[in-house]
Parts: structure tokens; sequence; C-alpha cells
């Protein structure tokens, strides 16, 4: 059990989470950092197809959600619920993929990702090919929602867990 588990009040008998070497989640903020608390951090993901995509990363390496402490937990779901909550009101998606793969970067880290039904690659994930360009009018509306949407996360993320 580590040092981190015991003073948290987790029960399991985790990995280490000291900052790996070849994570590239250990090594940088994985996006332009927006807002960092104690334990989590939220970065835009700087994307023209997709404008306020975010991601909320864990500050220490840890690769499941079980392995967190309680404490964590508890903040990433306060987290993500100011997050959403500030995404709809901000953006106005049709829908919010939230979305925990780490295939690539076994790292604990959340997609948070605004979809609209004209975005490039609607109905399929982001990941996938693009299907159509947005227009000018509309990547430069998204463009603003999407700069107001990361003015206002700090303050939402500080008032959600303090």
């Amino acid at each position: 059990m580590s040092i981190l588990s015991i003073l948290m009040g987790g029960s399991r008998n985790e990995q280490s989470s000291a900052p790996r070497d070849d994570c590239p989640l250990c090594t940088s903020e994985g996006g332009q950092l927006i807002w960092r608390g104690a334990f989590w951090r939220v970065v835009s993901i700087v994307d023209p197809h997709i404008p306020g995509y975010v991601r909320l990363i864990l500050n220490r390496h840890c690769a499941e959600f079980t392995e967190l402490a309680k404490p964590e937990q508890q903040q990433f779901f306060k987290l993500m619920i100011a997050i959403e909550t500030l995404m709809r009101d901000t953006l106005a998606p049709e829908k919010i993929n939230i979305a925990s793969l780490g295939n690539y970067t076994p790292h604990q880290h959340w997609h948070f990702i605004p979809r609209w039904s004209d975005d490039a690659f609607f109905p399929d994930s982001i990941w996938s090919a693009a299907h159509r360009e947005m227009s000018q009018r509309v990547r430069a509306t998204r463009d603003a929602q999407a700069t107001l949407l990361f003015a206002e996360l700090p303050k939402v993320c500080a008032k959600a867990i303090y």
C-alpha cells in the first residue's frame, strides 16, 4: 500500500504513482493548461474541428479509476459535473461525449468532447476520418464560445471543489 493511499484512506495495493518518463501526461501538461487543482488539471485540446474540447487529467500517474483515492474520485465527479454543465451552457452542443480510453496513454484522463450534428466527424468518433468542413460562420461562432468556456473554466472548477 502506498503512502498516498494510507494518507487518503485507500485500501488497495496501488502501483507507484511516481511520474513516469515514458508517460506523456507525466512529462507534459497534455494540452494547453486552463486550470490546475491539487489532484486534477484541465487542459484545452487545440483541434479546429472540435472547438471547446478539453481533457481532465490526474496530476499523478495512475492507470485505472479504481486505483484513485476516495478524495480524487470525489473531486473527479464534482469536476465532471461542473465541466459538463459549463460546456452545455456555453457551447450548447447537441451532445457531450465523455470518454476515458487510455489505450495509448494509460494515465487517468478524461476527454470532454462537445458534439454537433454538423461537426466534421458526426456521427462517428472524432478519431475517425472527417466527413465535412464547418462553414466559416459556424467555426467563428464556436471558436468564440470556446474562448468563453476556457475563460470560465478556472472559476467553475475551483468553485466545484473548494
